[in-house]
């Protein structure tokens, strides 16, 4: 990698901050963008174009220019990293990157490998998409690669890369005192995107199972997504269910303080950032044993990871039941949750670039 020392950044990333379907890795980017500002660093973000939202626009001092859908919004992209010699590029590598792997002023940023999210969403047809990631993931092994979780660099390591940084995410709000009350009654969340790699109906099935030994317990779903309108139609009349679709962050905030669990049944993530949310409200999480799922929660300390959704609502019941076991979890939750600031996560990103002659 080459000392740049770079006053220009360059971010290519599919999605940006307005896109109707941003997720976690668009927020930390948009964290990173900021700091390059406040250090006196010009950011452009290249990303793809969706209907309502201009081909260019400024957002706090960060230059966002719009070209090409979802997929080609990285042959545009590329062709407009080519012409930028002197600018760091970050290449954002999510399913596919943006082919900056020959360029010696790029970096690769990596949350997570899709992987089996591809045979997820695509069934057999998944396959192929998931060889290719592998191989242009191969071409990016030289590269140096920031992620945001253990995880993910064991995932890279195996396909080659050497130089890894771990910058893991921040957290937007301050994590509540130890004494926080809950509802009476057993309230369990289901937070995230209705789709198929975050297996909201498995929250479900878990309910289900609590519901037959603890009748008063309910199941809160916050969230939207393709699977939304299914999901209601077939369940919103079961006592006990309730669905509110997209809420704001202060409403959201509010129902995971009076919660008693989070339930994450996805079948991956980069890194489980609605953990870490719902563990500053004193909310431990039970999740599957995946890649990402391990990392935020720690395993019989500030929740527990369980194969499947029979065991996920046997650790509800057994935690219900047992208060100081439930009680310890909470404080080791908030304490977690602590660890956890988009300060930090600037900083240790400030400091690595600085270290490498990059800015």
């Amino acid at each position: 990698m080459q000392k740049l020392s770079a006053n220009e950044v360059l971010i290519l990333n599919r999605r940006c901050v307005k896109h109707p379907e941003k997720g976690g890795a668009e927020i930390y980017t948009y964290h990173l963008a900021k700091t390059l500002i406040e250090k006196g660093i010009s950011v452009e973000w290249f990303c793809c174009r969706v209907k309502g939202l201009k081909p260019e626009e400024e957002i706090e001092n960060i230059k966002f220019i719009r070209k090409g859908s979802e997929l080609t919004t990285h042959f545009w992209g590329f062709l407009y990293a080519i012409k930028k010699k002197k600018c760091l590029i970050i290449d954002e590598f999510n399913g596919i990157g943006f082919f900056t792997f020959f360029r010696k002023n790029s970096i690769i940023l990596i949350h997570q490998l899709y992987d089996n999210f591809w045979t997820s969403q695509l069934g057999i047809f998944g396959y192929p998409f998931k060889l290719l990631e592998k191989i242009f993931l191969f071409l990016y092994r030289k590269k140096p690669a920031i992620t945001v979780s253990q995880s993910t660099y064991n995932d890279l390591e195996k396909i080659g890369f050497k130089d890894i940084k771990i910058i893991h995410n921040g957290l937007e709000i301050e994590a509540v005192s130890f004494d926080v009350k809950k509802d009476p009654n057993l309230t369990l969340i289901y937070l995230g995107r209705l789709k198929k790699t975050k297996n909201p109906e498995d929250a479900i099935k878990a309910f289900f199972i609590v519901k037959e030994h603890i009748y008063e317990s309910k199941l809160i779903i916050i969230g939207e997504g393709p699977l939304f309108s299914a999901l209601k139609s077939k369940y919103e009349n079961i006592d006990g269910i309730k669905f509110t679709g997209y809420i704001d962050d202060l409403k959201k905030l509010e129902i995971l303080k009076k919660a008693h669990f989070l339930l994450v049944p996805s079948i991956r993530e980069g890194w489980g950032q609605v953990v870490i949310q719902a563990n500053a409200m004193g909310t431990p999480a039970i999740g599957y044993n995946v890649s990402g799922l391990r990392d935020s929660i720690i395993d019989g300390k500030t929740g527990f990871l369980v194969k499947d959704y029979k065991e996920m609502a046997e650790f509800v019941i057994k935690l219900w039941q047992d208060k100081s076991l439930y009680q310890e979890l909470i404080n080791n939750s908030i304490r977690w949750a602590k660890n956890f600031s988009w300060e930090r996560t600037k900083r240790d990103f400030i400091d690595y670039l600085k270290e490498r002659q990059l800015i």
